[in-house]
This record gives structure tokens, sequence and C-alpha cells, in this order.
């Protein structure tokens, strides 16, 4: 049997835990590597009988390769030798490595999930220390030595909103049947740890652990299917059932405690430190699955499984208020409910809703002498009614007639109304710590999750919204309003917006595209707020994109735009982020938009910013820094014109797309630009990072809170002329550079294509959207498989590529590293962006990438790009050193140094499998089709093991897109 156990001579070799040792122990670190070992030993021993012997002999010699390949300083033979067996493998033992490596990625990263978990309970119960904590209590200490009041800090805390956006974004590689088994196993790792078990209770969590460890490994890990937008919003709902939906009034319990201890008023009823939004099923943007119709269905699909949450609350609560009394306000409002039903019930004698037998408490009879439970019956009655009429609608029913007695939900304040009677009616007679509990978790439930659980987004690209006006105009007999410059397009935009007659004739025979984005604006106008967020215009790069949107909402709206949506430019490359004070500035000297703002939106005007397609189309480091200065720019200029400005953070999982430690993020941003509200989206595997368990979800809520609570009270950092300076000549050196090798040079598409898995990503089957918004080059090519196929080879080009540039005329112009040194420790955007770029490079390995190379790659030409881009990355890799006065990359994050060496050893067998198996696969396919002569088993067979390679990939890295 291959073993991942320690000698027995380590400290920490035996398991499990004695005890004792649970209680006395502050030794963090090996309950995590006993926690590890024991998960892959466990597997490991289980699949003996899946295994022939054969195979098991082979995957000891693949492990004990690996090994001496990883720790003895990347010793040459011993990756000769590992290469060579794994090359000599068929398909089936290719899969059996592929998996059984990927299986242990998986569980090296839920041992870490709970061991945070764990560390962090130890820490709140005084036992040992965390490296990176952001407790409520720690900051709120912080800010009060800095001179804040407690008043200050509650008032901040009672207005600031985090809104996380959940996207359809195909990165999550790991199937939701995989992830069900990994929660059960983190269940039972989390039971392990806990000293009060009984011998009885420790063995049944054993064998509930060894059951979910075998069900892993036998569950299929490559989805069949691609899923449907429908799937992937489901998806997002299981992810707030799952853990969000608890963990949001729980915490803000928790806020409510903490504000009683320094003597402050909890938070009122109606605060939303932080809401939920979704773009699943409203994301059309090069996506031709999501059309109208899926658009209601998934409003319809989180309506349901919004009332069915809350019928299991109103359930509990309705048996929780037993009280015979009640307030008078409490009395009068039942006493006109009883009046409406029964006046409803006569004039609608057939539809009197008798059928109460599937309720669980009180399905016959609710004492009139209890007004609370006469109350939630009445809620509970009209929940039902929307259940079933949601139900109805995905069915494809007709919905059941509409009873006046118990009407269904359209408005959250309908709901919100009964519950806020009783509230006060428990505090007027003296119960309040009754009103204070399940009542109050509900209350604030309603406020956060609406009648949907999460908002939907609508996003379409500005290029669409231009070809429907195309058509509108010829149809009408005007000239192309693509025939338009800029400033004819804004004065006949702001002439239709100003005036009253319609522009679109209802009888405009629009087909094709034009139909689309015309009947999505009436799906918008027939949903309404209650269910949708924002219209985000994607590739927004004027401000006619912005106008042009506001005159088919108005169009397309039957009541005047009361129910249109806000309208949200995203800008998402290096000119669009450079014009972006242009494109504002022109919108708010607009007199109809700037009265538009002012009496829908209070003044305010939302941007979303975009971290990926600016990464894509100019480098990390240009990326980011444009970013940055926009930002800033955009701040400025709202407020010259008494606009508030509210950024929206369209953030991906990598590094090359935005992503990172969130709390550093935000402390990062420009001063002044979070304003008491932060939007960001939440995307893939982060989703599963910052909510898969309990705990962690509570954790991420903390560290949102404080983020936005520190970026708000903390004076910002006063960034020197000559920091700026400097970084506008690396910025401009590694644009350069970036685009000279990605957009300039003849070679980089095909190689790019050969050396890595990009062709094949779409075997996948990880989100329902095409991988390119149309054909053509890398400039086509979405964000997500482009940083995808990168990792995958360990090169991780769009994170550093044009850097080394950088880094080398920093250190001449900056008189060598003691000014770029200066800027890390004084700046945190600096040093927010230096750390991570760290990180990844620590991910990276040339040797790894030059076997896909010697493999994959033909022609000298091709070889000799290959080698180009690696002596880059070295030299890259030595200059940051050279900056940071490290030794080794991570020398100051030993945390994260250790997680990545932990899975080196797994990663090579995967990177050398997957190598192999792009050989064969294209060997036997043409542009993904298998060749005549090659039997469907076989091919079948390799993209299977293909499929697993880049899923177990992902997983160790922790990266995929």
């Amino acid at each position: 049997m291959v073993s991942t156990t320690p000698p027995a001579t380590m400290p920490g070799a035996v398991y499990p835990m004695s005890k004792s040792s649970r209680v006395d122990s502050v030794d963090f670190i090996s309950p995590l590597q006993q926690d590890v070992n024991r998960l892959c030993d466990t597997l490991l021993s289980l699949i003996e009988s899946t295994v022939p012997p054969d195979q098991l002999s082979d995957l000891e010699n693949v492990r004990s390769l690996a090994k001496i390949y990883d720790s003895s300083f990347k010793d040459e033979a011993a990756f000769a030798d590992l290469a060579n067996l794994i090359e000599s493998f068929n398909l089936q033992q290719l899969t059996v490595v592929a998996s059984l490596f990927s299986n242990m990625c998986n569980l090296a990263n839920l041992a870490e999930h709970v061991h945070r978990v764990r560390r962090r309970k130890a820490f709140e119960r005084g036992e040992g220390s965390l490296f990176t904590h952001h407790f409520l209590h720690e900051i709120v200490s912080e800010l009060e030595k800095n001179g804040k009041s407690l008043k200050e800090i509650r008032d901040q805390l009672c207005t600031q909103t985090v809104d996380m956006v959940l996207t359809a974004h195909p990165t999550q590689a790991v199937r939701r049947s995989l992830l069900s088994k990994l929660h059960s196993i983190a269940h039972c790792l989390e039971a392990n740890h806990d000293q009060y078990l009984t011998p009885q209770e420790e063995l049944s969590n054993e064998d509930q652990l060894r059951a979910s460890l075998l069900s892993l490994w036998r569950t299929d890990e490559v989805r069949r299917s691609k899923p449907k937008p429908e799937d992937e919003a489901r998806n997002i709902l299981h992810i707030i059932e799952d853990t969000v939906w608890d963990a949001t009034p729980l915490y803000l319990s928790r806020m409510d405690r903490f504000l009683k201890s320094k003597g402050l008023e909890p938070l009122p009823l109606e605060a939303r430190p932080f809401i939920f939004g979704s773009w699943a099923g409203g994301d059309r943007d090069g996506n031709p699955f999501v059309t109208p119709a899926v658009t209601r269905e998934v409003v319809a699909i989180n309506r349901y499984r919004a009332s069915c949450l809350y019928l299991a609350e109103i359930e509990i609560v309705l048996f929780d208020l037993s009280l015979h009394y009640g307030s008078q306000e409490l009395l009068d409002y039942n006493a006109n409910v009883a009046a409406e039903v029964d006046a409803a019930n006569k004039a609608q004698p057939e539809l009197a809703m008798t059928d109460k037998i599937r309720y669980k408490e009180f399905w016959n009879h609710v004492p009139p002498t209890e007004p609370f439970r006469v109350c939630l019956h009445h809620i509970r009655d009209r929940m039902t009614a929307t259940r079933d009429h949601c139900e109805a609608l995905l069915a494809n029913r007709p919905p059941p007639p509409v009873n006046r007695a118990t009407p269904i939900y359209t408005s959250m304040n309908d709901l919100l109304q009964p519950l806020l009677i009783m509230y006060r009616s428990l505090h007027e007679t003296g119960d309040g710590i009754i009103a204070e509990g399940k009542l109050k978790d509900l209350i604030r439930r309603v406020h956060i999750f609406g009648l949907t659980l999460v908002k939907l987004d609508i996003r379409q690209e500005a290029a669409e919204h231009t070809n429907a006006l195309n058509v509108i105009t010829e149809y009408i007999g005007m000239p192309r309003y693509d025939s338009l410059d800029e400033e004819g397009r804004i004065s006949f935009l702001t002439s239709i917006l100003e005036g009253r007659r319609p522009l679109l004739p209802r009888s405009l025979p629009a087909t094709g595209k034009a139909k689309n984005v015309l009947d999505t604006f009436e799906t918008v106008c027939e949903v309404g707020t209650e269910a949708l967020g924002a219209y985000i215009i994607s590739m927004c790069m004027r401000p006619s994109d912005v106008l042009a949107v506001e005159v088919l909402q108005q169009e397309c709206s039957r009541d005047g735009g009361a129910r249109s949506l806000r309208v949200v430019p995203l800008l998402e490359t290096i000119k669009a982020l450079q014009d972006s004070t242009v494109v504002l500035n022109t919108l708010f000297e607009n007199s109809w938009y700037r009265e538009h703002l002012r009496t829908r939106y209070d003044s305010v005007q939302e941007v979303m910013v975009g971290y990926s397609d600016s990464g894509k189309d100019g480098g990390r480091l240009t990326s980011a820094w444009e970013l940055y200065k926009a930002q800033e720019q955009m701040a400025a200029c709202a407020e010259k014109h008494g606009i508030r400005l509210r950024f929206f953070h369209g953030r991906g999982g990598t590094v090359g797309r935005g992503g990172g430690p969130q709390h550093l993020a935000i402390l990062s941003q420009p001063p002044g630009t979070v304003n008491q509200y932060l939007r960001v989206t939440i995307q893939g595997e982060v989703m599963e990072q910052d909510f898969g368990l309990p705990e962690l979800a509570l954790k991420t809520l903390d560290t949102y809170t404080t983020a936005v609570l520190k970026a708000d009270l903390t004076p910002g950092v006063e960034v020197k002329d000559e920091y700026r300076s400097l970084l506008d000549a690396m910025s401009e050196i590694s644009c350069k550079k970036y685009r000279e090798i990605v957009h300039g040079d003849p070679r980089f598409v095909q190689y790019f294509r050969s050396a890595t898995p990009e062709q094949e990503l779409g075997l996948l089957n990880i989100g329902s959207r095409p991988q390119k918004r149309k054909e053509g080059g890398v400039e086509t090519l979405r964000a997500i498989p482009w940083v995808f196929a990168w990792t995958q080879t360990r090169l991780h080009l769009p994170v550093w590529l044009g850097l080394g540039s950088a880094l080398q005329a920093g250190l001449k112009l900056g008189g060598g590293p003691g000014l770029l040194r200066e800027m890390y420790d004084n700046w945190p955007f600096f040093r927010s962006f230096f750390d991570l770029i760290e990180m990844v490079l620590a991910k990276a390995d040339p040797h790894i990438s030059s076997r896909y190379d010697d493999i994959l790659v033909t022609g000298d030409e091709q070889k000799q790009f290959g080698d180009m881009l690696r002596s880059l990355l070295v030299e890259t890799i030595d200059l940051v050193l050279k900056v940071s006065g490290e030794q080794k990359l991570l020398d100051k994050d030993r945390v994260q140094q250790r997680a990545i060496n932990t899975r080196r050893e797994w990663l090579t067998p995967m990177n050398l499998a997957q190598v192999e198996l792009l050989k064969r696969w294209r060997s036997m396919s043409v542009k993904g089709a298998v060749k005549d002569g090659v039997s469907p088993e076989e091919a079948g067979t390799c993209v299977d093991a293909l499929i697993i390679s880049m899923k177990g990939l992902s997983s160790a890295l922790q990266n995929t897109g």
C-alpha cells in the first residue's frame, strides 16, 4: 500500500490524537499535517480493493519518484525516471494517477479549511495565535486608538453595506456531487477534534469518514454534460442555503452583543451590512443560452427557493411564539386581516384555503387567543401561496387562481409589516428578550435576502444595444444609429429621453439578436426591481453606451420607467479606464441624466471596474495601476458634480483576474473610494473557499465587514509624487513588453495553443457560456480560459509578463531597490500587488513548463519562443527577490509557502500525466473531433483522464481562472 504517513519518530506522527493532546497542545501545525496524512492514507487503504495490485505498485513508484524530485532540489534523474514511467502507462493507469492525486489535493484543501476554523476557534478561546485575523473587536480597538469614537464606529457599521455578487463564471472545476462528499468529510474532521466525543461517537465518526472517502473515490469526477444557466443559478442558491442563510443572522447577533458590551445600541433592524446578488441567468454577455425566458425562469427559481426557506423559519417561529397576549397594534392588525380574509372567502368561496395538512404545526387549527400564532398563520398561508405560484411557473403549469384571502408576496415590505408589528408588540409588553431571538433573525433575513435570496443582475455587451438601435432607426426611416458620431448619438438619445413620443413602434419586426435585446428589456420591466439588481454594460467605452440603455429601458417600460434598473457601466479595458473620467463627466453634465440620478437614485452612480480583461489587455502591473488611477480620478469627478460614486469590483479567483485576500485588497483601494459601500464579484472556487463551511462563511462576513469599516475610518496613505512617477514609467514599460509579446510576436498564438490545454478547456463542461465572445485570436478569448490555460502549465504568464522589464527599469530609475522597498513598506496598494505576484511566482515551475514544450510544441522557432518566456520568468523571480530582500519567495509568508510546498509532490505527477494525455488526445483528434479509426471508448477514456488532470491541477493550485 502507498503511504503518506511520516515516520513514527516524527512529532505528531500518531493519529488520531489522544484527548489530552487535543486539550493541552498549542501546536497548530501538527494537527493539520495529521489530518492530511490521515485522509490520504485512509483513502489509499480504501481503494486497494478497487485497483489492481500492479497499478498500486505503479502508484507507489510514481509517488516515490515525485517525492525524490520534490525533496532533492529538482533531481533531474528522478524527473526523467518519473516522466518515462508515466509515459509508459496506458490510459487506465493514467486515469488512476490523475484521479488519486486530484483527490489528495482536494482533501488537502479541505483539511486546510477545517484547520483555519479550528485555529480561529482556539484563538477566540485564548489558545495560541493566528498569523492573520480580522476580528471586529480588534479592528474597533485599533480604530479607537487612532482617535475614532465608538459612536462614529457604530454609525459606520449601521450604514455600510457589502454587496457580494455570486457569478456564473466557469471557475469551479469540482462537481457539486464531490463538494457534498468533501463537506461531509469536513464535518468528520471537525468532530475528530472534539474532546467530548464518547468512544461510540468516535467509532461512528470514523465509519462516516471512511464511507464518505470511499464515496468520494467512487463518484465520477467528470461532468458529463454542460451546465445550463438554470443549473448555475441552482448551484449559487445551494451556497446560500447551505451556509449563508444561517451565517448572516448569527453574525449580526454577534455584532449586536459586541456593541452592547461597549455600551452601544445594537444595529437597527433595517441595517444591511451585507446583501447578495447573482449573475447566473442574467449575464448574457457572449452567452446565447441566457435568454429572456431563462431569466424569468431563474427569477422563479430564486423566489421558489426563498419561499421554501421562509416557510421553514415561519413554522419554527409560529411554534415558538405561544404567548396569549399582545399589543393593541397586533390585535388590530389581526382583526383587519381576519375581516379581509372573511370578505375574500365570501367573494371567492371556491378558493377558500382548506388543504393545510401539509403544514408541520397547527395545520388544522390556530388558537384565536394566541395573537402571534394567528398573525404567523396568515403569513404562512401567503408564503405557501407564493411557493405554489412559483412551483407552477417552473412546472409550466398555469399558476393557481389569485386568492384575495392569501395573495402571494410580491413586495418585501408586505412580509416585513406584520413581522415588525410582532417585534414591537413583544417589546411593548416587556418580552423583548423573546423578540431578540428567532423573530429578529427572520426580520433580518427579509432585509438581507428579500423575496428572492439574491438579486439578479442583467449584463449585456454595449455593441448589442447599438445593434438594436440600428434596427429601430432603420425601420422608422432615420439614419442608422451607428452612423452618428458620439456627439450626435448623445444628442439623439437625450432628445428621446426628454421627449414624450415613443421611439419604438409596437409593430417593429425585430429578429435575431435585436429581438433578444428588446425582449430582455421587456422582461426587466415585467420582473421589476424586487428580483433584479443592476443592468451592467460590458465593454462600455463611451457615454452614449449608458444613455442607449436608458432609452431602451424607457421604450420597453409600461410604467414610465418606475421598474427600470440602475445602469452600471463596466470599464474593463486599459483604454476604457483611461477614458473613464471623460465618460462620467459627460454623463454628469447631461441635464437629463443628472436629474435622473437625483430623482431615482439619490444622486448615486455605480461604476463597475473589470480586473480580468484589463489584465489580459495590458498585463497585470498596468491593469492594477490604471485601475487605481481611474478610481481616484472618477471619485474626484463625481465629487465635483455632487454625485456619490460607488464601485463594483469585478474580481476573479486568480491574481491575474484581480483575486487575492479580500481584506488586503479592500484596504489597498485608493482613499475615499469605498464610501460605506463595496460591491464585489465572488466566483467559482472562491465561493467554496469563502462559504463552503459554516465557520468559513462567518469568517468571510467578518473579513468584509471589518475591511470596509477600517477602509472608511482610517486616513488614507499619502502617495508621494515620486511613487506615482516611478509607477507610471514602470507601467508603460511593462505594458509595452507585454503587448510586444502577446499581441506583436507572430509566434505567440500558435505557441499558446500548442503548449497549453487552451483548446481542450471546453471539455471540462464547467460553465454554460462559450470560451470566446466570437471567433478570433487571443483578443477574443475570455479572461478565464486565458488564465486557466497558463495556470495548468505552471508558467502563470498573465500575472508576471512585463513585470521583469518594469522592475529592471524601476531599479535604475529609482536608484536601486531602496525606493521600491519604501513603496512596499509605506503604500498598501503596492504591497498588496507585490505580495500577490510573489505568491503566484512561488507556484510557477519553469521545469514543468519546459516539459509541455518538449512533448507538445513543434518547430525550433516555437521551442525557442518557450525558452525565451521561461528565461523571462526566471529573471522576474530574481528581480522580485532583489526588491523584497528575501532569499526565497514567500519567506515573509510561511503559511502560504508551506501550503504550496505540501502539494508539490502531487502536482508533478499530475502535470506529467497531463502532458502525456494532451499528446495522445491530439494524436487521436482534429479540432476536438475523434479521427476515423480511433475507438470511441479509447477516446472517451483519454478525455476523462485529461479532464481529471485539469481539475486536479486547478484544485492543487487553488486557481482555476
